[in-house]
């Protein structure tokens, strides 16, 4: 019986890397900042969980470790129970928690080696894997640099690094680009790249879509505690397909020629078949009723001397769906 259980087990961990049955946080006060959260993330792909600040993604995430204890439902992380099995999580799960410190006066290797301490790995391992993580986020030559000369960029990387220490089979990372340049957040994208090749799930709370949504291959959109959509892009993107009908987007030089444009578009709405239109940054979203009416509009847009840089069937990205389901929530 218990090889049988063993083996039910690992079945289960190949199919989730993290699932939870009606997960629910509730604050004094009756304040819910969590709410019957059924998640599934599969095992070995990056997902994103996104949410405004305040959606209950850092909630979320403290239970899914034991950091907090839910007021009711319950979860697994890697087979494992959230509420009996803690112990065993911490052990595989690699934390970045949002706005992790370090100790300012000591090292980036001192620092590592004392959290390697707590971590259970002995000192000739933790020297070595040192090494590595820090070669891994870019900051190997820093290594004898106090952590109170490192910029705020540096501090992320470091936080990356000790997250990293024990070659974690599951990432959970809290904003994990907070504070980090273009430059690093691209680096930080190569990495996460390279962690799911190895076979590592990688699971990134943010609200931060446009730097982090594009490596995200499945995603939750988390709405005051609630998950209104879950799954890949394309199955998610699918479903806005049918609810939405017929959508596209353009984009334009610069917000001020999408402004203007949007107002030329709306006097010509109903000969143009344009049943409705939404600014965003530098494109326009247009609904429109039928096919043909995709090419009128380009064409009508061109005429009046703006020019169409880009055309896309929508949703495009994680951006649009997260607008789309905010809109949609918002709108009752």
């Amino acid at each position: 019986a218990g090889l049988l259980l063993q083996k039910i087990r690992a079945e289960v961990i190949e199919i989730y890397a993290i699932e939870t049955y009606k997960l629910t946080k509730i604050y004094k006060n009756n304040i819910i900042a969590v709410d019957n959260v059924n998640l599934k993330v599969p095992k070995g792909v990056i997902f994103g969980l996104f949410g405004h600040n305040g959606a209950g993604k850092t909630t979320l995430i403290s239970m899914l470790i034991s950091l907090i204890l839910p007021t009711k439902g319950s979860g697994k992380v890697l087979g494992y129970d959230i509420v009996r099995e803690s112990i065993e999580i911490r052990r595989k799960v690699g934390l970045l928690p949002e706005g992790f410190g370090f100790y300012d006066d000591l090292t980036a290797r001192e620092n590592l080696l004392y959290l390697a301490e707590l971590d259970g790995i002995r000192q000739e391992e933790a020297v070595e894997r040192i090494e590595e993580v820090l070669e891994l986020v870019g900051l190997k030559d820093a290594i004898n640099k106090k952590v109170k000369e490192y910029s705020r960029g540096m501090k992320q990387r470091l936080g990356l690094a000790q997250a990293l220490l024990k070659d974690p089979e599951l990432l959970l990372l809290d904003e994990p680009t907070a504070g980090l340049d273009p430059a690093g957040a691209e680096d930080f994208r190569r990495l996460m790249y390279r962690l799911a090749k190895e076979g590592k799930t990688v699971f990134i709370s943010t609200h931060l879509l446009q730097e982090v949504g594009i490596i995200c291959t499945h995603a939750a959109i988390l709405y005051k505690g609630r998950i209104l959509v879950q799954g890949s892009f394309e199955e998610i993107a699918g479903i806005v397909k049918k609810e939405a009908g017929r959508i596209f987007t353009i984009t334009l030089g610069s917000p001020t020629h999408v402004r203007k444009v949007l107002s030329i578009i709306a006097e010509s709405r109903e000969k143009l078949g344009v049943l409705d239109l939404k600014e965003e940054f530098d494109k326009l979203i247009i609904a429109v009723k039928d096919v043909e009416n995709v090419d009128a509009v380009i064409d009508f847009v061109n005429k009046t001397g703006f020019r169409v840089k880009t055309y896309e069937e929508y949703p495009s990205s994680w951006l649009d769906i997260f607008s789309y389901y905010h809109d949609k929530v918002r709108k009752g």
